[in-house]
């Protein structure tokens, strides 16, 4: 036979065929190939209906079964199924409890925020009042000590000045009598250093005194010398000044005078004018009102009388119209009355006629209602009164209305008259105001001439001569004084210590703590999304119901897809019987390398597997990544974790500094300025204490050490000088003087010069020495605690420091208020995510799993489902010679045989369509034996496909059963 693969070309063709399984015999069907009518006849006109043929076919009967319940497990695996049942097991929230849960997390961020700034608020309006009720208080205190260490001092002072003043003319005194060369008379008890230190004392120092006094003289003098040349020459320039202004406006004053001396103002003629008003007023009058036309007409219109009078006319011809319908009103009236009781007298004969006739046939009325029982006064008619005439009261004249208000008029007149004389009574007196304002017109001097004013300390001083007065009775007064303090601090000077240093109060501010900040965290305020969340979400789920109905309109193409294919045996994919002669061999482990790569690159389930590693890898790694997530929510939200997830802390963290931010600002600004304030009170009053008290202290001890020195000095004399012998001498020198009796004539009198005080003017005797040398001012001792100053310094430590105690927002209220909205809307995020992928995960599987459930029955049931029409693929060369695979080979008896492969390198060729019978007997033979290879492979492959099915439902179960446990957010 010559070799089918020199053979310029070759075909496939497909051959229908009936056959047997020599082992397994399928249902025996009808003659399909014969044309058979529809089961309706001539009814069937779209030829849709099965034939009668068909509806004795035993297995179209067992497809549309087969049919049936793919179809019934199709819509039992769409899409719908599946998302509700992921829905079951994974429960999602509303979206009323997540807005409700986060709408009152805002409200409680907002509260806390309000109530923190208000907490803080309040307690700065506290601190503030406590600081300034502790200033005043401060205040007051130091006020209290600084006026009672003025008292001290004034006391001091007076008690000093009264000792040293004493010493001094005590010393003074003696020093004036040791001058006439008489001795001192001592005491006994005197020791000799006290005599000298008495003598030293009181020794001639009068020409340095003298000499001080002349100073201090000349320095009033001269003082007073020299203000009174100043202020002489202040009058003199304000003088001059006066007179050069007054000469060099003295033009401008005459032409100025001459001006107001020619103003003329003319006359108004009041009368006149009023006297022309009255023509018009009773032209007025006569146009408007009803006054008779006799006593003045009007001009320019109808007047008001003839338009009144024209009215009162056409008003009574209309009383009189409606005077005579309203009579035959009552007439028509009255006939309807009469006619009304004509008709009840006839309906009460019918009601008394009615009522005796069921009196007398005795019926029951108890059930005809309330109708029967109305009584008869209930139908009477209304019984009206109608007036018999209508009259009118007279209208009044128009003289009439006239003559009661014709006074007015006349009153109008006697006004205008007097409003005449007032008005020209007006004018005059404005004309005399008038001039009388300009006469009193001032100088036009220069506006803006002001020169200073002079101003002394002393408010009741307003001008130099006042100054002067004063400086002369001050200068007088100083010298008076002078003497006397500076032999007082001269003798003082003998006693004082050069290096004395009054003692200092230190005066610290009180270390403040840096309590404001430069820098603050600035939050916006939290506003809500425009964004119509429950709109937003209805919308969001419009997405899902499209995928739905997507699927159901799939489905429902499929329903009819599968009974157009399960109608014949295209859905039982029965493999052809392969005879080509180029086929592929059945062995891949016999094939070359090459080839077997080749085969396994170009086979579908290839790109299949490599999907399927690639799906298992990205499903492994968004789980991975989603896995930490979950567990978060799970032990954050759902086991009570006290880290919470990321969602709930950082929106708490969020909400805690935007509910602090008014209060933290107001804090920082607040203690800011409390401490500003604070620093600014110590600046203001603090260290004018300070120096204040360093001064008074100073002086309180000068003033104790000068009447320490001062008492000292009397204690000196009074221990040592008979002070009673020394009176005595002084008498008799002094006798007939001022301050001094008359002399007695004992023989003493005029003995010693009498000691004169040159220090005063006039000039007089010293007082006898006991009244300086006994002086109690200087018996009293400058100290103890009442001598002593009080404290009046400052003290800032006293102002308190402002300590808030509000500590921010109420944290366990937000962390659970912010827990509940970010575990809302994390369950919400983690449920949609699971139903979304279990619900994917399960519409796969479960369909996969389907698909290959009905193909596996289909495979096992093949026998009750099949027609038993086959087909087969074969080789044939151009002239349609059937070519047979190297599979098979002729024997003997000229029979095509099954051989091994690589048994026989050659085909054998059919000749197909010659009719040969013995040839088609023998391809019958090939396919015969081929069909029972095939269809028991095939029958086998449909109980791994039906494992498979069950295989493919286990991921999904196990997916759905490890995230089915309870993730709802309790709160």
């Amino acid at each position: 036979m010559a070799n089918p693969l020199n053979q310029t070309s070759m075909s496939s063709i497909n051959v229908e065929m009936t056959s047997m399984d020599r082992n397994s015999e399928p249902a025996k069907g009808p003659d399909f190939r014969m044309a058979d009518p529809s089961c309706l006849g001539s009814a069937d006109v779209c030829k849709c209906c099965p034939s009668k043929a068909q509806m004795k076919d035993e297995a179209l009967y067992n497809r549309m079964t087969m049919c049936f319940f793919a179809i019934t497990l199709m819509w039992c695996t769409s899409l719908k199924v599946a998302a509700e049942l992921a829905s079951v097991y994974i429960p999602t929230p509303t979206v009323d409890s997540v807005m409700s849960s986060c709408t009152n997390a805002y409200d409680i961020v907002n509260e806390e925020r309000e109530e923190y700034l208000q907490c803080v608020e309040i307690q700065l309006g506290q601190c503030n009042i406590n600081l300034a009720q502790a200033a005043d208080d401060e205040a007051d205190r130091i006020d209290v000590a600084y006026n009672a260490n003025r008292q001290l001092l004034e006391d001091a002072k007076a008690l000093q000045n009264s000792c040293s003043s004493a010493y001094s003319n005590g010393r003074f005194s003696l020093e004036s009598w040791a001058s006439n060369g008489v001795a001192l008379p001592y005491l006994a008890g005197c020791s000799d250093s006290d005599k000298e230190k008495i003598e030293d004392a009181v020794g001639d120092i009068s020409a340095v005194r003298s000499e001080a006094f002349t100073l201090s003289s000349e320095y009033s003098d001269e003082s007073q010398s020299t203000v009174d040349r100043l202020a002489d020459y202040m009058v003199l320039r304000a003088a001059y000044d006066s007179q050069y202004a007054d000469n060099r406006t003295q033009h401008m004053q005459d032409k100025f005078e001459n001006w107001v001396e020619n103003i003329y103002l003319p006359s108004i003629d009041l009368n006149t004018t009023f006297e022309e008003l009255f023509p018009d007023i009773d032209t007025l009058i006569s146009c408007v009102s009803v006054r008779d036309p006799a006593n003045g007409t009007c001009p320019f219109m109808e007047n008001a009388y003839k338009l009144i009078d024209n009215g009162m006319k056409d008003l009574t011809a209309m009383v009189d119209i409606a005077s005579q319908r309203t009579k035959d009103l009552r007439d028509s009236a009255a006939e309807y009355q009469d006619n009304a009781w004509a008709a009840f007298r006839k309906s009460k004969e019918f009601y008394d006629g009615l009522h005796e006739t069921v009196g007398r046939l005795s019926l029951s009325t108890g059930d005809w209602g309330d109708w029967y029982h109305i009584p008869l006064e209930d139908m009477y008619p209304l019984d009206v009164n109608f007036p018999d005439a209508i009259e009118f009261e007279n209208l009044p004249s128009i003289d009439g209305v006239w003559e009661k208000v014709a006074p007015a008029l006349e009153s109008m007149y006697v006004n205008m008259t007097d409003a005449q004389i007032a008005a020209y009574n007006m004018g005059m007196q404005w004309k005399r105001d008038v001039q009388e304002q300009l006469d009193k017109l001032p100088d036009p001097l220069p506006e803006d001439y002001n020169p200073p004013q002079y101003e002394s300390p002393d408010p009741a001083i307003t001008n130099v001569t006042a100054e002067k007065k004063a400086h002369q009775e001050k200068s007088n007064k100083f010298r008076d004084q002078t003497a006397v303090a500076l032999d007082a601090f001269a003798e003082l000077s003998q006693y004082s210590e050069d290096n004395f240093n009054p003692p200092s109060v230190t005066f610290n501010f009180t270390a403040m703590a840096d309590k404001a900040s430069n820098f603050e965290f600035n939050f916006e305020k939290l506003r809500g999304s425009a964004i119509d969340f429950e709109l937003w979400f209805i919308q969001f789920g419009s997405l899902s119901d499209m995928l739905i109905y997507g699927d159901l309109i799939s489905r429902a193409y499929q329903t009819v897809r599968m009974l157009y294919y399960y109608w014949g045996r295209g859905a039982l994919n029965v493999p052809d019987v392969d005879v080509t002669c180029d086929k592929e061999p059945s062995n891949p482990f016999r094939l070359s390398t090459p080839r077997l790569t080749a085969l396994v690159i170009s086979n579908p389930m290839t790109p299949a597997f490599i999907a399927m590693i690639f799906t298992i890898w990205g499903s492994a790694l968004l789980s991975s990544i989603y896995e930490p997530l979950y567990q978060e929510y799970i032990s954050g939200c759902l086991q009570g974790g006290e880290n919470g997830t990321f969602v709930t802390e950082n929106l708490f963290s969020i909400s805690y500094n935007y509910a602090s931010q008014d209060g933290n600002s107001a804090t920082f600004a607040g203690l800011d300025a409390y401490d500003i304030q604070r620093a600014e009170l110590c600046s203001q009053y603090g260290a004018n204490s300070v120096n204040r008290q360093n001064e008074d202290a100073g002086v309180l001890a000068s003033l104790k050490e000068s009447h320490s020195t001062a008492a000292n000095g009397l204690n000196l004399y009074t221990s040592c000088i008979d002070t009673s012998s020394l009176d005595g001498q002084f008498q008799d020198s002094c006798c007939g003087q001022t301050g001094y009796g008359a002399c007695t004539g004992s023989g003493g009198e005029g003995v010693y010069n009498c000691p004169i005080n040159e220090l005063v003017e006039p000039q007089k005797p010293w007082s006898q020495p006991s009244e300086y040398l006994l002086e109690d001012s200087c018996q009293m001792a400058m100290v103890g605690d009442d001598w002593e100053l009080q404290d009046s310094v400052y003290n800032c430590d006293y102002l308190p420091t402002c300590d808030l105690t509000c500590g921010g927002p109420a944290r366990i209220r937000m962390e659970r208020s912010t827990e509940s909205c970010g575990c809302h809307l994390e369950w919400g995020g983690h449920s949609i995510w699971l139903q979304l992928v279990v619900a994917f995960v399960m519409y796969t599987l479960l369909n996969l799993a389907r698909i290959k459930f009905i193909q596996g029955l289909s495979r096992i049931f093949w026998k009750y489902l099949h027609p038993g029409l086959f087909t087969f693929k074969a080789t044939c060369l151009r002239d349609g010679e059937i070519v047979v695979s190297e599979e098979f080979t002729v024997n003997d008896n000229e029979e095509i045989v099954r051989v091994e492969e690589g048994e026989h390198e050659q085909h054998s060729i059919l000749s197909g369509g010659s009719g040969d019978t013995k040839t088609d007997r023998q391809f019958k033979k090939v396919l015969e034996e081929e069909l029972g290879v095939i269809l028991p492979k095939y029958r086998r492959k449909g109980f791994v496909q039906v494992f498979m099915a069950i295989c493919l439902n286990v991921p999904w179960i196990y997916l759905l059963k490890n995230v089915s446990y309870n993730i709802r957010y309790e709160g």
